[in-house]
């Protein structure tokens, strides 16, 4: 459930269907993720999520994988 709701998450941060979203996203790869995106989503994902995201983690939050690990650490 948490995994569904975290891809829900960065599917409406990046304006793009569930479906397009998959590990391969990557910060340095595509285009659409830069720093202000990447802000949006931190913000999008510990608002609707009631997290407070660690900087050390929001730094680390490099691909859509990394995101769904870091998230579903203070989910659990």
């Amino acid at each position: 459930m948490h995994e569904e709701k975290i891809k829900k998450i960065f599917a409406d941060a990046f304006e793009i269907s569930e479906e397009e979203v998959n590990d391969d996203i990557a910060y340095n790869s595509y285009q659409p993720w830069d720093s202000l995106k990447h802000l949006q989503l931190v913000s999008m994902l510990e608002e609707e999520l009631d997290i407070e995201l660690e900087m050390d983690d929001i730094i680390d939050m490099s691909t859509y994988q990394k995101v769904r690990e870091i998230v579903m650490k203070y989910l659990s």
